[in-house]
């Protein structure tokens, strides 16, 4: 290999959570931890005059609000109504005033200036409503939110409590009880208002102290609730918020580049107009300015019409059942110059949501809307956060352009990897986090207060801050060692890419199937190898089976959002050795071969380790060959080997390899898939020193990690499963309180798959050190059902390591060697498989079903009139009629087990 490989870096991987297959509940721990890695390295501060400038439309008339104020008490021109002239030992003073004092300025605007409708209630206790039973229940200190449907009456009633009190007023002593009453009165009918989490517009946090380690501690907690605002608002861009330290707020952005807060914050008493003007221009802002991606809405097919989900809640009337993968979004595509739109049946994932400084990918499974009644096929609509990376944009193209460059030549639309792609466009703009969300705003990296230490632990504590795992780099990283002091947000780009379905690999029907799909996989990896194009994320949810019209089945690798792309090829010549040179060390090589394998060797053999190596290591490459590929033994054939028997050669076979000498890592983590992650990968680092070379190579993700990925997927299979379709996890030996609990076989599923990040580093680390541990610590752990597969998969394997020993014929050549290996599997398994098998006949009969019914979706649905599209100032939602009785269908969750999703896959490329 060229020295100059030894010079690049990979971007980074960010630690992904390994998302155990047994369902528990969403922690509010994990959440914090979550947020607090994302946003360590990527808070930042802006002018706090440019950020009201830029994000917060001031409303001509705040004199007048200011004044009405002042006149009806709110404000008594040094102070706000209800606030503690002290700050007070507690934050429970506080919670009522604000939320009373925000409404009462809001109330001044006239209808004509209210865009959004918000009303702000107290909720420190009470936890926002949630569509899934299984949240954790955070509660933020309160909340701005739609009024919904059934606040209508209740305004109506406090307009009349209004006009009482305002009369009791003007009377004397004897009217103060009567005013009280009709305080209570008031606060009663706010505390029936039901607030959800869909609904939120705007989410707060109050303080008591003010010092900058307490403002920091709530904006990290601030965030936790704006994380959890991203969860279940799957059609919000960004979200706004404030925090409050006693008397001082700060405004603060949570979008997909980071978390933004104002440098300076501003104390609402001395400066009531500002405090007025942001409570007013959050009123007056459009849904789209609030962070609403007014790109989609929801369709209610009892109902037949479309509402934005922050007015209709809990009302969303899912075919298949409540939950928000159940909800039917309407989302718009662009298919060329004009706009269609998909409607959602089902969900396939939305795990990474709420990510900031990220992806934030979620997938649906949608039909045309104009052919819901009666669609022919279901497509997957996968929406993510693409970064923009600046420099050559060759070398960094987005998903959609990758798929460009695979399908190049591909007649069959069918074959491609994408229908359509386009970045996502609001009010007539494409989605970004710098241009739209942010508008240009310059970003300060905020220094993070430091919480002094007691004496004691100083000295053992002083190196803290350089004890981060090497993969917690922010996204706007270029590597683990930046000087933070350049970090800067990462611009991102919202995206829309249309594809076709395919099931996930783990539905398999049979081992035919499954050999054949994963073959399929490698000559993918290969095509893209060849295109210059290297994946970096093959996973489980990233290989998936298609099936043609004909009923046929065919692998896909999916998901190209993070691969890397070369300029152009490296051509390896290897040795050149003159003819009189390659007759002398073939004189030196071929005995003490011979004498090894106690078998005679062709020129072959000889000449193409000879191309590689001196006869020194050339004698060990081809020892080590021949043992790893059963080529020697007491049963081994006495016939000679030439060079075919070890998938080697022709001799003067030229390597193409991607060069990426001139890439330099691009800012941004990649999320990998831990589990899959090939030993390098994951440890970030070369586990083996390569014959020739006296010390370890520097690790750049090449071919042949991927193709490492792909063994640990089919491992996995292997280890966790008793068969083939849906149900059939190894649940009975898994699970602790089962009679048929098997310990080593749980053991074996932590160490590779669920564990934490070191314990899969470390099980890789040990597997690579000592490579035929592989048998008694990964294939003795295959359910019988797999049985057949051991021999290959144990080729497999001797042939990844082969690679990684010797970089030579393994390494640039690992697609055909791992093909060839499959090939000759599915000529032997092909003998035997059957579709009379009871497992296999359920799981065609289950696809078969299961798409039917998705076609069916809407057709089950009585549509009366055409549904009515609504704007977001429309008027509030009548009562959905009840849902029918139909049957509950399984979330289509990612992270489910045993979902039978359909997953992505595509065709058609777009010109925009």
């Amino acid at each position: 290999m060229s020295e100059h490989h030894s010079k690049i870096t990979d971007t980074p991987y960010k630690s992904a959570t390994t998302v155990s297959l047994l369902r528990t509940k969403t922690a509010m721990q994990q959440i914090k931890a979550n947020v607090d890695r994302d946003i360590k390295n990527t808070l930042h501060t802006i002018d706090t005059e440019e950020f009201l400038e830029t994000i917060i439309p001031a409303i001509p008339t705040i004199n007048r609000s200011l004044q009405a104020l002042i006149k009806d008490g709110t404000y008594d021109g040094t102070r706000w109504k209800g606030f503690p002239k002290e700050p007070p030992s507690s934050e429970k003073p506080l919670y009522n005033p604000l939320a009373a004092i925000s409404n009462a300025i809001v109330s001044t605007m006239s209808e004509a200036q209210v865009r959004t409708k918000i009303i702000y209630v107290d909720r420190h206790n009470i936890p926002p409503l949630s569509l899934e039973d299984d949240m954790a229940a955070t509660r933020p200190d309160g909340a701005g939110a739609h009024p919904g449907a059934d606040f209508e009456e209740l305004e109506k009633r406090l307009k009349v409590q209004d006009n009482i009190s305002s009369r009791t007023r003007s009377s004397a002593e004897k009217n103060k009880e009567a005013q009280k009453e009709c305080a209570r009165e008031k606060q009663r009918l706010l505390d029936l208002y039901q607030l959800w989490w869909m609904c939120i517009h705007v989410v707060y946090e109050i303080k008591v102290k003010k010092t900058e380690m307490e403002r920091y501690s709530a904006v990290k907690q601030l965030a936790a609730y704006m994380h959890q605002v991203l969860i279940e608002q799957l059609d919000r861009r960004f979200v706004l918020g404030f925090v409050l330290l006693f008397d001082e707020l700060t405004l603060v952005l949570f979008d997909r580049s980071g978390v933004t807060m104002t440098k300076k914050a501003i104390n609402i008493h001395k400066k009531p107009k500002i405090f007025i003007r942001i409570m007013t221009g959050l009123s007056s802002m459009s849904p789209a300015q609030l962070g609403w991606d007014t790109s989609m809405e929801i369709y209610r097919p009892i109902s037949n019409d479309i509402k934005p989900s922050y007015t209709i809640a809990d009302k969303f009337e899912g075919v298949y059942g409540k939950g928000r993968y159940n909800i039917h979004w309407l989302i718009d595509v662009e298919q060329g110059d004009e706009v269609e739109k998909y409607v959602a049946v089902s969900m396939i994932s939305a795990i990474r949501s709420a990510e900031i400084c990220g992806r934030a990918t979620v997938v649906y499974e949608v039909v045309k809307f104009d052919e819901k009644d009666d669609p022919k096929e279901t497509y997957a609509l996968k929406r993510y956060w693409r970064p923009i990376r600046s420099g050559n944009s060759d070398l960094y193209p987005s998903e959609g352009k990758i798929y460009e460059i695979i399908d190049e030549g591909q007649e069959d639309d069918t074959l491609k990897h994408a229908i359509v792609y386009h970045d996502i466009k609001v009010d007539d703009q494409v989605d970004s986090t710098f241009e739209l969300i942010r508008r240009g705003m310059v970003a300060e990296r905020y220094e993070r207060p430091v919480k002094p230490l007691p004496a004691s632990r100083a000295e053992t504590d002083a190196d803290a801050e350089l004890r981060a795992d090497r993969r917690d780099v922010p996204e706007d990283s270029p590597t683990p060692t930046a000087d933070p002091s350049i970090l800067t947000p990462l611009d991102r780009h919202h995206m829309n890419i249309l594809m076709p379905m395919g099931l996930e690999i783990k539905l398999f029907c049979h081992l035919l199937e499954l050999l054949t799909c994963f073959r399929d996989f490698l000559r993918e990896e290969k095509h893209g190898n060849d295109k210059l194009v290297l994946h970096r994320d093959v996973s489980a949810g990233n290989v998936l089976i298609f099936q043609g019209k004909d009923g046929s089945s065919c692998g896909r690798l999916m998901d190209y959002d993070h691969a890397k792309k070369a300029e152009n090829y490296d051509l390896f010549g290897t040795r050149n050795l003159s003819p009189s040179q390659l007759e002398t060390e073939r004189g030196l090589t071929r005995p003490l071969v011979e004498y090894a394998l106690k078998r005679k060797v062709e020129n072959d053999i000889l000449d193409v380790a000879l191309k590689w190596f001196d006869s020194v290591d050339a004698i060990g490459y081809i020892r080590t060959a021949a043992q790893f590929t059963g080529l020697v033994g007491e049963n081994a054939s006495q016939k000679p080997i030439c060079a075919t028997d070890l998938g080697w050669g022709p001799v003067n076979k030229t390597y193409k390899w991607p060069d990426f000498a001139n890439r330099e890592a691009g800012p941004g983590e990649r999320t990998g898939t831990l589990p899959y992650m090939a030993g390098d990968v994951i440890n970030a680092q070369s586990l083996h020193s390569p014959a020739g070379r006296t010390k370890k190579p520097k690790f750049v993700h090449e071919a042949i990690h991927d193709v490492e990925s792909l063994l640990w997927v089919l491992v996995r299979l292997c280890i966790t499963r008793k068969g083939p379709g849906i149900n059939m996890r190894r649940e009975d030996e898994l699970d602790k309180k089962s009679p048929s609990y098997n310990k080593d076989l749980r053991e074996a599923v932590v160490a590779l798959f669920e564990g934490a990040d070191e314990v899969l580093k470390k099980k890789k680390s040990s597997l690579h050190g000592d490579w035929e541990s592989f048998e008694g610590e990964v294939i003795a752990h295959f359910h019988p059902y797999f049985e057949p597969l051991k021999p290959y998969v144990r080729r497999w394997w001797t042939t990844l390591i082969l690679g990684y020993k010797y970089r030579a014929e393994e390494f640039y050549d690992i697609h055909d060697h791992i093909i060839r290996i499959l090939d000759e599997a599915i000529q032997e398994i092909g003998k035997t498989v059957s579709e009379d098998d009871e497992a296999t006949k359920a799981e065609i009969n289950r696809r078969k079903i299961h798409k039917e019914r998705l076609l069916a979706t809407f057709r089950r649905q009585e549509s009366v009139t055409p549904p009515l599209a609504s704007s977001p100032l429309s008027s509030l939602p009548s009562s959905p009629q009840s849902l029918r009785n139909t049957p509950q269908r399984h979330a289509v969750y990612q992270e489910d087990p045993e979902s039978p999703s359909e997953r992505l896959h595509v065709p058609k490329k777009f010109k925009r």
